[in-house]
């Protein structure tokens, strides 16, 4: 079930985080979201300082908008923003929404997580804000929801009056984290990432 804003113009996917590097697991949950939901676009959002990682393993923003950048060129309705790493200080999901609902109160705003981020969201900055200001797009791990997904659904609806949809996506099994750990370790990251993806990692020596 998804949720529409009454008159509005545009329905814009918005996926964030430290695309630290992004991967194949970010890519099919945007395509998915962006053919389940009918959605005009999906943007990826790369953190700047995020107040919640360790910012020593992080590539700098520019970097990861690069990737981000060669990663999603070849299709027509992913874009890549640069709203969050052009602030200073630290960068919260609820205040870009908040200021992105401001500045497009034309779009309805579908916020799009994992499974592993919405049992955690009510210690994030703010998630009343976060839940008054777009639509929350949850993709569960195993492809199905379980009881444990559908109880946070119905606790955050209850207390926060939050507007959830959960996605029928694959359940890809990869992390940035484990890409950085097999180019440290000099294994391949052949099909984890995309070919543009990959052929900077080793030409920059990221992750080294």
């Amino acid at each position: 079930m998804a949720y529409v804003k009454k008159d509005a113009e545009y329905r814009t996917g918005i996926i964030g985080g430290t695309f630290n590097p992004v991967h194949i697991g970010h890519l099919i949950l945007a395509e998915n979201a962006y053919d389940n939901l009918s959605l005009d676009k999906v943007i990826f959002m790369p953190t700047g300082k995020s107040y919640l990682k360790d910012q020593s393993v992080i590539l700098p923003a520019a970097d990861r908008m690069h990737l981000i950048s060669e990663a999603i060129k070849d299709n027509d309705h992913f874009e890549c923003s640069d709203f969050e790493i052009k602030k200073t200080g630290n960068t919260y999901t609820a205040e870009t929404l908040n200021e992105l609902n401001e500045l497009y109160p034309e779009d309805e705003l579908y916020f799009i997580i994992g499974e592993d981020s919405i049992y955690n969201i009510e210690t994030w900055y703010k998630p009343q804000m976060i839940f008054d200001n777009c639509v929350l797009i949850v993709a569960p791990r195993g492809h199905e929801p379980d009881e444990k997904l559908i109880d946070i659904k119905e606790h955050l609806t209850s207390v926060y009056d939050a507007r959830i949809s959960l996605l029928d996506t694959p359940d890809i099994d990869i992390s940035s984290s484990m890409i950085r750990e097999r180019v440290g370790k000099g294994n391949s990251i052949k099909y984890y990432v995309p070919d543009k993806v990959e052929k900077l990692i080793k030409e920059k020596g990221y992750y080294l």
